[in-house]
């Protein structure tokens, strides 16, 4: 008896897992649709969005923020529906950035987050978290020089000499060249003279 009821219970965490497997397999392709700019219908990317939230890994978390994000801005970022939306994503990486804190690319998204639903400051100091934990992540340059043009007031002493440092590494590379001489770049450059030479 005991037996029968052991093997009914694995039949059953065999078909949960494997359904779940199945699940998390479909995601993972949808979600690079989704990154290269092809989203689906509302239902979609909720669908997506639990779909990754449910997932084992924990870096998923943030996946499922990025799907919320894009989600709001097709919706209009200033609509109550994409507010939600933003909201939520903002929970998932604070989630997510709990458990992986190392995670340059959740600190950014989450930066952006909070720009979109106007905590400057706390959009600041993520930004400042993305700069510390990969100062050498090229990926990541072009985005946070724009976004600390648009947080400069917020940012600290220490976070505009983080990125006064992330200016000059990213000058020895080629690859960021056309970053480096873009008007963030440029606008940067010229506000950390200014507060440099003072009144």
């Amino acid at each position: 008896m005991i037996a029968a009821v052991l093997g009914a219970a694995l039949v059953v965490y065999a078909a949960l897992y494997g359904q779940a497997a199945w699940t998390f397999a479909q995601a993972e392709p949808r979600y690079q649709e989704v990154v290269r700019g092809k989203l689906g219908t509302v239902v979609e990317m909720d669908a997506l969005t639990q779909a990754l939230r449910a997932s084992p890994v924990q870096g998923d978390l943030s996946r499922a923020a990025l799907v919320q994000m894009m989600s709001a801005q097709e919706l209009g970022l200033s609509s109550m529906r994409a507010v939600m939306r933003l909201t939520l994503a903002r929970r998932d990486l604070r989630r997510g950035l709990s458990a992986l804190p190392a995670d340059a690319f959740g600190w950014m998204r989450l930066a952006v987050a909070e720009t979109r639903l106007n905590a400057m400051d706390s959009a600041a100091k993520a930004l400042a978290l993305a700069l510390q934990v990969a100062p050498k992540e090229p990926k990541l340059a072009a985005m946070q020089f724009d976004l600390a043009i648009v947080l400069w007031p917020h940012l600290d002493p220490r976070a505009k000499s983080t990125l006064e440092r992330r200016l000059a590494w990213a000058k020895t590379r080629p690859d960021l060249k056309q970053v480096v001489e873009g008007n963030s770049a440029v606008a940067i450059r010229e506000r950390l003279a200014a507060e440099r030479s003072g009144p």
